[in-house]
């Protein structure tokens, strides 16, 4: 049975977790599951933007205890290579990526919620690093750039859990909706950037990944390099007439 499913509507590309039996927990099979789904709209001109949920109830549980009670030697470098493949994906992945948490976001299921680009968060949510509290070590660097290095030490030294609003407060989670909307809102947003195109959003998505990691002036010179390349291509000037028109037109009646 499968882990996930997959939609494709609008220019946005939907991942859903399909274990609610087990709070979505991540097993070999969804983790392997998530990557072979991104990896297949790597280069589908359909989709411009993904969401990943795991719908209106529970992101995601983190490592099923199942699985982790059980490791061998064996399964444990498997799931270390199936965790470093989809954290991996979804870190230089070439779309904007929007988690849509409803309920709980812990342990692993909060490591891709904060492997994604934006995080929309449910009222219902519940965030942490559950595998803290086993003397597991979490991922560390996405979290830090995301709500700076004094919450991200609270986060990963206690392993506590926080609250949708605490998580809205440090910036953990972008913008917080009412539980049963997440899914929603978030497909909201992700057809709002598929509507600037699927090129515009690769492209804007390769300078965000790429600028912070420069200095000032070297960000400056890449960015103005990368608009000077946009602005020759045909669509966008057409876009940038069609603009124009409907400006004018307004203008005129008025």
């Amino acid at each position: 049975m499968s882990s996930v499913s997959t939609t494709v509507a609008d220019g946005v590309g939907t991942i859903t977790f399909t274990r609610p039996e087990r709070r979505n927990a991540l097993s070999l099979e969804l983790l392997g599951q998530l990557s072979d789904a991104l990896d297949a709209w790597k280069n589908d001109d359909s989709v411009a933007a993904v969401v990943i949920t795991g719908g209106e109830d529970v992101f995601c549980a983190g490592l099923d205890l199942d699985l982790q009670s059980g490791f061998t030697d064996e399964t444990r470098a498997a799931y270390s290579a199936a965790c470093l493949r989809a954290y991996g994906t979804l870190l230089d992945y070439c779309k904007p990526t929007i988690a849509a948490v409803g309920g709980p976001a812990l342990g692993g299921g909060l490591d891709i919620a904060v492997f994604c680009d934006i995080r929309v968060g449910a009222d219902n949510g519940l965030f942490g690093y559950a595998q803290i509290k086993f003397g597991l070590t979490p991922y560390f660097s996405p979290l830090w750039r995301i709500v700076g290095l004094s919450q991200a030490k609270l986060l990963t030294f206690s392993g506590d859990r926080i609250d949708p609003q605490e998580a809205l407060r440090i910036g953990l989670i972008d913008r917080l909706v009412p539980a049963g909307t997440v899914v929603k809102a978030a497909t909201e947003l992700a057809r709002s950037i598929a509507e600037t195109t699927t090129a515009s959003a690769m492209n804007n998505k390769e300078m965000a990944l790429r600028s912070p990691a420069m200095d000032p002036i070297s960000a400056l010179t890449y960015e103005t390099l990368a608009y000077k390349e946009v602005i020759r291509h045909p669509e966008v000037n057409e876009r940038i007439q069609q603009a124009f028109s409907k400006i004018s037109s307004r203008a005129k009646k008025a």
